[in-house]
């Protein structure tokens, strides 16, 4: 079986790793600089830590880059620096949270090695990747992908052209985070207005499906904020750059940006990631007014 190398095994990628595991493939990672709850995720999962991505790029067959979008420019400069000092050519599979144009800058940065580079994305809950998330991938290599991976990772061609997977994962999540973001809004005024209890109520009587996902979605809210406000920069920079308005999206990354300040995760840590309810968010963001306008 291959060997896969994930940077880096947060909540998605030790979920990835965990499935390959299962399957058979060897998965490695190195682990500086990363956080302690990165390392224990990793660990749980099975994992073999190296001491370097040079280690990882001279053993893995495909590389999985699975992190924040503000580093997948730097990890793809660091990925070619590997390949230069190992002489090794794995398929780099970018399946970040990026705008297409960032997907073609990673190209830009592989090519010059020789490296095959596939565009991707990820849609699906970290906590089941077997059962319920999809791999969207698009390029010249979108097919190789299906054949050596798709059995373990459920895997849909989008088309041949870099930049289709990022754009499709842009979309489709700017929808979950907008409705995210225009709930902790509303709730936030009801619950200045004395009625926040009555208004989720009937929510939930007359949009059961729209509630339904949001009491899975909001939950997440307190320790990834930060990091979806800035996939949601990254959806308007797209739809401006191809001459769409981006009015809901800027907004979006505003509300979201003033939760993820809130750093609701850190401050109250025994809850873990799962000890959130859809209430203790929205109740939490209105206490904190994080939401209402100063002056």
């Amino acid at each position: 079986m291959q060997t896969v190398g994930i940077f880096y095994p947060g909540d998605m990628g030790h979920g990835v790793g965990r499935v390959l595991l299962e399957d058979g493939f060897t998965v490695v990672t190195t682990l500086v600089e990363r956080s302690e709850r990165t390392r224990r995720l990793s660990a749980h999962a099975g994992i073999v830590e190296l001491d370097s991505m040079t280690e990882v790029v001279r053993r893995a067959d495909m590389v999985l880059s699975i992190i924040p979008p503000t580093a997948a420019t730097t990890v793809a400069t660091d990925f070619v620096a590997a390949v230069r000092e190992t002489g090794r050519r794995p398929l780099f599979v970018d399946a970040n949270a990026i705008a297409p144009m960032t997907a073609h800058e990673v190209g830009s940065i592989i090519a010059p090695t020789g490296a095959s580079y596939l565009d991707a994305c990820i849609v699906g809950p970290a906590r089941d990747v077997r059962g319920r998330c999809i791999f969207y991938v698009s390029g010249p290599h979108a097919r190789l992908f299906e054949e050596q991976y798709g059995k373990s990772l459920r895997t849909h061609l989008l088309g041949n052209q870099i930049g289709q997977a990022s754009a499709f994962k842009m979309v489709f999540s700017g929808l979950n985070k907008g409705l995210a973001a225009l709930l902790y809004e509303l709730t936030a005024a009801a619950q200045d207005f004395g009625f926040l209890d009555e208004l989720l109520h009937r929510y939930k009587v007359l949009l059961p499906g729209v509630m339904e996902a949001l009491e899975w979605l909001v939950p997440t809210y307190p320790m990834h904020a930060a990091r979806r406000a800035d996939e949601m920069a990254e959806l308007a920079e797209t739809l401006e750059h191809y001459g769409f308005s981006s009015v809901m999206a800027r907004g979006t990354q505003q509300t979201l940006g003033a939760v993820g300040q809130l750093r609701l995760a850190e401050r109250d840590p025994e809850r873990g990631e799962h000890g959130w309810t859809l209430r203790d968010v929205v109740d939490a963001i209105a206490r904190e007014g994080a939401l209402k306008r100063k002056g």
